[in-house]
C-alpha cells in the first residue's frame, strides 16, 4: 500500500511540495505521478494559467540543436530539460513564476526580478546540480547546491528574498 503523508511540521500552504519518493515499487512511481500532475495543475492555477510546462517545452523545441543561438551554442538535452521541469514542480504553488531561458552551455535557467537590486537566477543542468546567483541590496552571491528530493533551502531562501 502506498499513502502520501505529509511530516507533522508541514506548512499547507506549500501543498504537495513535500513529494520526496523513497517508495520504488511501481505503486508508489504511479503515486509520485499523480501528486507531480495535480501539483502542476494547481500551480499552473496559483499562476494565472501562465504554465512554464510551455516555456520549457518551447525551449526544447528552439534550443535542441548545437548552435541554435548562431553562436555556437550547445543544444539543450532532453535530460537538462526534465530537471528543469522537475525543478519547477518542486517549487511552492505560491512562488511567482520565473522566466526561463536557455543559456549558450545547454541548461536552462529560471530568473526572478523584482527591480536592480532584487534579481535570483539558477540554472539547471542534467547533473543533478543547481548554480545559482543573486544581486541584492546587501550584495551578491553566488553558489551550487545538490538537487535531490527537495529543493535546497538556499535556493528556497533566494527566491523568497526577491520579494521581500
Amino acid at each position: 500500500m502506498n499513502t502520501c503523508c505529509p511530516p507533522i511540521d508541514y506548512d499547507f500552504k506549500n501543498i504537495f511540495s513535500f513529494t520526496t519518493n523513497r517508495g520504488v515499487s511501481h505503486d508508489a512511481e504511479v503515486l509520485k505521478e499523480s501528486i507531480d500532475i495535480t501539483r502542476s495543475k494547481m500551480q499552473s492555477l496559483a499562476n494565472d494559467d501562465y504554465d512554464v510546462r510551455n516555456e520549457l517545452i518551447g525551449a526544447l523545441k528552439n534550443c535542441s540543436t548545437d548552435n541554435w543561438d548562431g553562436y555556437g551554442a550547445k543544444a539543450l538535452c532532453l535530460a537538462s530539460y526534465e530537471e528543469a521541469f522537475r525543478f519547477y514542480l518542486k517549487l511552492p504553488i505560491t512562488t511567482p513564476y520565473p522566466e526561463v531561458s536557455v543559456e549558450p552551455d545547454g541548461e536552462i535557467a529560471f530568473d526572478w526580478f523584482n527591480g536592480p537590486n532584487r534579481v535570483f537566477s539558477v540554472s539547471i543542468g542534467s547533473n543533478c546540480l543547481l548554480s545559482y546567483a543573486g544581486i541584492f541590496e546587501s550584495g551578491k552571491i553566488h553558489g551550487t547546491e545538490f538537487f535531490g528530493d527537495e529543493l535546497p533551502q538556499e535556493i528556497l531562501h533566494n527566491i523568497k528574498r526577491v520579494f521581500s
